[in-house]
């Protein structure tokens, strides 16, 4: 049997902030995608518009997003590497000309003054 509940700790961590740095990369599908499909990197645009080559900023302190015609995707049905994009549309259609956007987001700490 559990006892009873301590107060509340407070998490403070003093001089140290934790950074976001923020990828997104734009594609429009070229025709219906009906079944599984592996979208390469270069495929995509960045921010600026440059066509990319690899999906940056992919690792242990980082989480992916997953937007298809602006709305918010289940993480089961795609993943990431550096190289590519896989979509798993399983009973959906993704139309010719969406946007998929996909948005990569690591974190750092770094000390301030």
């Amino acid at each position: 049997m559990p006892g009873p509940q301590g107060p509340p700790g407070e998490v403070f961590v003093p001089n140290v902030a934790v950074v976001p740095v923020v990828q997104r990369y734009f594609y429009f599908a070229p025709s219906d995608i009906q079944a599984p499909v592996v979208i390469p990197a270069n495929q995509f645009t960045n921010d600026h518009g440059l066509a990319a080559t690899r999906f940056l900023n992919l690792g242990p302190n980082s989480y992916t997003n997953l937007f298809i015609n602006g709305v918010l995707q289940e993480g089961r049905i795609y993943s990431v590497t550096a190289e590519a994009l896989s979509i798993n549309p399983g009973e959906d259609t993704i139309i010719e000309g969406t946007p998929i956007i996909l948005e990569i987001v690591q974190t750092f700490a770094q000390v301030t003054s």
